[in-house]
């Protein structure tokens, strides 16, 4: 075995593989003792056995020559009392064979034959005067020799019990074989003997005679007895090796290995005329189970030791490289933690201090000393010495903070303060350090820390704080800053009585200036702007700049007065719009930019900083309403109509919700006055305000945004009256023809709208036109057109309303898939008053008839009108003169040709 300590010298893959040795070696050492072991257990279990059968065969051998001894002695006895002269009668006879026959237990019956093998006499008084054994029967003759006892074949007189019988001859006077004196043997006596020697359920016994014929057989087997056969291979091994006694293992004549012990009867003495072998056998596999579960219950114990010792080794080889990794990995860390504070401290630019505070010295590494443009050397600063470099403003707070540390350790020491560089100019630090040598008292002995030139971010800190409360392109103040002075401006005339002004100033057309010329130009103009604000305010006054163009200047301290700070403000707007006003010199060429202004005063009464902004954009607003490049100050009535049209917004947004839109219905007549349609006009039922016509609200939904969801309500409830007029013969040609704005037509998926919203419904889109303004054609012609051409491909129809008003173009109106052309009211209303009116609807009705158009004259409202139009040949009408935009319920009820029509209620009162 290889020492310990050798082992743990050896070099770590040297050194598992010699323990995987010496544990194989171990294993191995154990294997051979347990096979050793095994294999001498095997020896003594057999020996053990055999030396059993040998005793158990010498036992039966003293038990049978005994009984035998006996038989003769009886058989002789018997064989003298028939003998001539003997005198013994034959009650005598038979009283001695009964006798003999008592006093052995091992014979069943004693008989004597004649030398036929007739039974002479027997001791059960044997009815039977001849054997059924024809084997002895015929053997008696043969009999001649009175000194050999002659044992019979075994003889199955009742199925599986075998007799043999032991026989005397029998002389006459003269010498002659006269008979027998026979010996009935009794089975189960031997049987029970032979049992007797059997120690093991998978023994057995059996006496074999010199021919091979078993003469008993334990335990029992009729089929063994009855086998004339070859002897059995064993038994042949034993006669041929001559010994008296043999033990042998093999295969025997079942095919069963078993092991035998033979021993040869001597009965030389008994004159037996046939030799006896007695036999006891074991199967070899009983005799081996025994070693065969010590082999297995050793070997597996080996087995688990050898597992047991693998993954103990295993383990301790793992915890052991465990704990060498981990030795590995902490210096590795330990190396890696140095590098890396090496590292950091260069990387963050750290430099190292050490205070020795009883001598108040105070040394430096040289990225400390380097902060200062010292060497380390030239930075030792003692007694006090390094406070002379100390910014004095700074030495306060440095004391305050070493102060704290000192006093309460868990307190962490930084401070930030300035040093004089060695060129001359201030430096910020960053320092941070801890006490790590206290006295017993407590009394601080040593400290150490890092140092950090922190100028770049106290500039950059400084940047940051200027950027959020100055504009970065102009340098003015921003929001944040103006929100902040404003407040504190209004709390101040709030207390002191005192008044002040807001000016909100916009830029005009900035927009286009920027977008044509470029947004550096842009950007040019604005320093520009912002410079000449700040000359024309005082100091006092705060120039903002809150976005974009969006300049608004806070005005403190005017007056006593509302009077009196109106007049300074207007004195200050003149000059800005002076100002502001002169030409701006940009790369060789002078622009020029106006302002537009909206003032706001406010004072002793209360003021919130975001109604004054807005209350000045308000103003502002107004200003550019005038024509620009003026002022306006705040009037209430500006907030009056801004409040109302929010209310309007929030009430037009739940008005679908609340079905509060109506659909009326205008009647439009053909030049004999009969109606070929209507067009539906939107009216707004308002619980407070009444009836809202649509010039007071579509503009406001437009707006806010709303008039796409009202449109698409005003067409699918005219495409619900088209399907309700659909269904009589009067009304199921009529149209409707819907308006639809500038804003909603625009709109991306507008067209598809409208056909999922005709599908829905199930209307004729042949008897729906929709009426578009001259406005649409000012922008996207194309998209105008080709939304146009899809509606028209599925049947709908296009009227354009108010024509001749608006853009009116030829090559676009060449290009529109229209049908109809809707003069406008103004011209007819003008036409029999004025030739121009008059010629201006003959050149309409003209221009439709040559393009195949239809035409439509509004705002018909007397006869005269109607028949001038019937007379230049204009085919549509439409006016009061027919009838006024009612509900549907009240269209037909006008005087015109009395025609019963259909209805069908609108939306809002269909809906539960």
């Amino acid at each position: 075995m290889m020492p310990i300590d050798l082992l743990q010298r050896l070099p770590r893959p040297r050194r598992r593989g010699a323990e995987w040795l010496v544990l194989a070696g171990v294993l191995l050492m154990s294997a051979l003792m347990v096979g050793y072991f095994i294999w001498s257990e095997r020896r003594l279990l057999i020996a053990s056995d055999i030396e059993r059968m040998r005793m158990q065969t010498l036992i039966i051998d003293e038990n049978l020559q005994h009984q035998f001894e006996g038989v003769r002695n009886a058989l002789d006895s018997a064989r003298r009392a028939f003998h001539p002269g003997s005198g013994c009668t034959a009650e005598c006879r038979r009283v001695l064979l009964q006798s003999l026959k008592r006093a052995m237990p091992g014979v069943r019956a004693l008989v004597v034959v004649d030398r036929r093998g007739h039974i002479v006499l027997s001791d059960d008084d044997m009815r039977d005067a001849r054997l059924d054994d024809r084997q002895y029967t015929r053997q008696v003759a043969g009999m001649r020799s009175p000194d050999t006892l002659y044992l019979s074949q075994p003889y199955e007189n009742t199925p599986g019990v075998f007799n043999i019988k032991l026989s005397l001859a029998r002389m006459d006077g003269d010498g002659k074989a006269d008979g027998a004196a026979s010996a009935i043997l009794n089975p189960e006596y031997f049987d029970a003997v032979m049992r007797s020697a059997l120690y093991a359920p998978d023994m057995n016994s059996a006496i074999t005679e010199d021919g091979g014929r078993r003469i008993l057989y334990v335990p029992a087997d009729p089929a063994a007895m009855r086998a004339r056969g070859a002897p059995d291979p064993l038994f042949l091994r034993h006669q041929q090796s001559g010994r008296m006694l043999t033990v042998l293992e093999g295969e025997a004549a079942g095919g069963e290995q078993r092991l035998v012990v033979q021993r040869t009867m001597r009965l030389h003495s008994l004159g037996l005329d046939k030799t006896l072998v007695i036999s006891l056998s074991r199967s070899t596999a009983r005799i081996e189970a025994g070693w065969h579960s010590l082999a297995w219950t050793s070997a597996l114990a080996w087995l688990l030791t050898g597992v047991i010792g693998a993954v103990g080794l295993v383990l301790a080889q793992r915890r052991r490289l465990a704990l060498e990794q981990l030795a590995q990995a902490r210096n590795a860390e330990r190396a890696a933690a140095a590098e890396r504070v090496e590292l950091a401290l260069n990387g963050a630019n750290l430099g190292l201090w050490e205070w020795d505070m009883p001598s108040d010295l105070r040394t430096f590494d040289a990225r400390a000393a380097a902060m200062l443009g010292y060497a380390p050397d030239e930075l030792a600063l003692a007694h006090g010495e390094w406070r002379v470099l100390m910014h004095p403003d700074d030495l306060a707070l440095l004391d305050e903070a070493l102060a704290l540390h000192l006093a309460d350790r868990s307190r962490p020491y930084e401070a930030e303060y300035r040093m004089r560089h060695r060129s001359g100019h201030w430096v910020w630090l960053q320092s941070r350090g801890k006490v790590v040598d206290r006295a017993q008292d407590g009394t601080a002995l040593r400290m150490v820390g890092t140092r950090m030139d922190i100028s770049a971010r106290k500039l950059a800190e400084a940047e940051i704080a200027h950027l959020a409360f100055y504009d970065g392109l102009t340098g003015l103040p921003n929001r944040r800053l103006l929100l902040d002075r404003l407040g504190h401006a209004i709390a101040r005339c709030e207390r002191g009585g005192c008044h002040g002004a807001v000016l909100f100033v916009d830029l005009d057309n900035f927009k286009l200036l920027n977008d044509t010329m470029g947004h550096d130009k842009g950007d040019r103009l604005l320093e520009m702007v912002a410079f000449r604000l700040q000359q024309v305010m005082r100091d006092s006054d705060t120039v903002a700049r809150l976005g974009g163009d969006e300049f608004v200047i806070l005005l403190d301290d005017l007056g006593g007065s509302a009077a009196q700070a109106a007049a300074h403000a207007d004195i200050v707007v003149h000059k800005i719009l002076q100002a502001l006003g002169l030409p701006y010199p940009l790369d060789g060429q002078d622009l020029r930019s106006t302002p537009s202004i909206g003032i706001v005063l406010f004072g002793e009464g209360h003021h919130t900083i975001n109604d004054l902004l807005r209350q000045a954009d308000m103003a502002m607003y107004e200003a550019k309403a005038a024509g620009r490049n003026t002022y306006r100050f705040f009037d209430p009535r500006m907030q009056a109509a801004l409040d109302a049209s929010a209310s309007l917004e929030a009430d037009l947004r739940s008005a679908l919700a609340r079905r509060e839109l109506l659909l009326y219905y205008q009647p439009v007549v053909d030049a004999d006055g009969r109606m070929t349609g209507a067009e539906a006009l939107l009216r707004w039922r308002h619980p407070r305000r009444g009836m809202v016509a649509p010039g007071d609200f579509i503009a406001q939904a437009e707006k806010a945004g709303l008039i796409g969801e009202i449109g698409d309500w005003v067409l699918e409830t005219a495409c619900q009256q088209l399907v309700a007029w659909a269904g009589a013969p009067d009304t199921r040609e009529l149209t409707i023809a819907v308006n639809v704005s500038a804003r909603q037509f625009r709109q991306g998926a507008f067209a598809e709208r409208v056909l999922q919203i005709i599908a829905r419904s199930g209307a004729d889109p042949h008897l729906l036109k929709l009426e578009l303004t001259e406005s649409m054609l000012l922008a996207d012609v194309e998209d105008v057109i080709a939304k146009m051409t899809l509606l028209k491909s599925r049947g709908v129809g296009f009227s354009l309303d108010d024509f001749g008003t608006g853009y009116s173009s030829l090559s676009y109106l060449k290009r529109l898939p229209i049908d109809q052309l809707k003069i406008d009211r103004s011209f007819v209303h003008d036409m029999l008053h004025t030739p121009h009116a008059s010629t201006i609807v003959r050149s309409i009705v003209t221009l439709a008839h040559s393009m195949g158009l239809q035409v439509v004259a509004e705002g018909v409202e007397n006869t005269q009108q109607w028949d001038s139009l019937r007379q230049i040949g204009c085919a549509g009408l439409q006016g009061f003169l027919f009838g006024r935009a009612v509900p549907v319920q009240e269209l037909f009820k006008h005087p015109a040709p009395p025609i019963a029509l259909p209805c069908i209620r609108p939306p809002e009162e269909v809906l539960p």
